[in-house]
């Protein structure tokens, strides 16, 4: 997947079990979105999707041409996802599997057709569920929903 730095979507190939949507942005805690951060740098991580999916993530952001030396660069970012089978079979996969392993991000398709309790990076409500909305009560999402 490449995405601009405002979260658009420019480019997807297919992954089957990964999580995505046709229209609409993706889900705010990828590693895409980190890495307009540190241009250059490659991040991985380990993410988990709602139906229990292990994946791989690779994130780093590229740089297109300048027509002009005072034009800003053209930077987009790159996701390259894959299972964690074959994570031992890359550098950028040592220390995201086994027992000194990170726990998996825990990623959904996008804030509109998330269910997971408690985001902090959530954006939108869920469409699928109704408000939660109780003013005595203060969740660490900005959406509670039932």
């Amino acid at each position: 997947m490449e995405t601009d730095a405002a979260g658009n979507r420019i480019r997807r190939g297919g992954a089957s079990g990964f999580p995505s949507t046709r229209f609409g942005g993706d889900c705010p805690k990828l590693i895409v979105h980190q890495a307009f951060g540190s241009p250059g740098q490659i991040f991985a991580e380990t993410v988990v999707t709602p139906q229990d999916a292990q994946f791989v993530v690779l994130g780093r952001t590229v740089e297109g041409l300048r027509s002009g030396y005072l034009d800003r660069p053209h930077r987009t970012a790159l996701l390259i996802g894959f299972d964690t089978t074959y994570a031992k079979e890359i550098v950028y996969g040592d220390g995201l599997t086994g027992v000194a392993a990170r726990e998996p991000v825990e990623i959904g398709p996008s804030c509109r057709l998330c269910e997971r309790l408690g985001c902090i990076s959530r954006a939108h409500p869920p469409l699928t569920r109704p408000l939660g909305l109780d003013e005595m009560v203060r969740c660490v999402s900005a959406f509670d929903f039932q």
